[in-house]
């Protein structure tokens, strides 16, 4: 179990994935009043958009961590989101969320897979021409 976990760390840009996940988690709650889905609405574009912000956030995390091949359009898109985070939400999740998803993005945009690894992209079967 624990060789699998340390493959699947190994070859993806796990940590800058995990801090865009954590930045999305961040911004999504403190963009959620603790009330009911109406005075959500009434709260205005501050509410829907820091829950939207939140949400593009995790779901970025989540490309970062499983479509290698996006990682980079994903990590500048994490980091951009990040930033549109300051304005739109609590100072960006209280300063925290904005931070991590900047980090997180260029860690994610930076990262290249080590020497003698396999991503698996590499394993995956290829098409015979007919």
């Amino acid at each position: 179990m624990f060789t699998r976990f340390r493959e699947f760390r190994w070859t993806r840009p796990f940590w800058g994935g995990l801090c865009v996940l954590v930045a999305g988690f961040n911004t999504l709650v403190f963009a959620l009043p603790f009330n009911p889905v109406t005075a959500i609405v009434h709260a205005g574009l501050g509410a829907i958009g820091g829950i939207l912000i939140g949400l593009i956030e995790l779901f970025l995390g989540l490309v970062i961590w499983f479509r290698q091949q996006h990682k980079n359009v994903a990590g500048v898109i994490a980091v951009i989101v990040g930033l549109v985070s300051f304005p739109v939400t609590n100072l960006g999740g209280f300063v925290t969320g904005m931070l991590l998803a900047v980090i997180g993005g260029s860690w994610a945009f930076g990262w290249t897979l080590p020497k003698g690894r396999v991503s698996d992209e590499d394993l995956a079967p290829t098409e015979v021409p007919a």
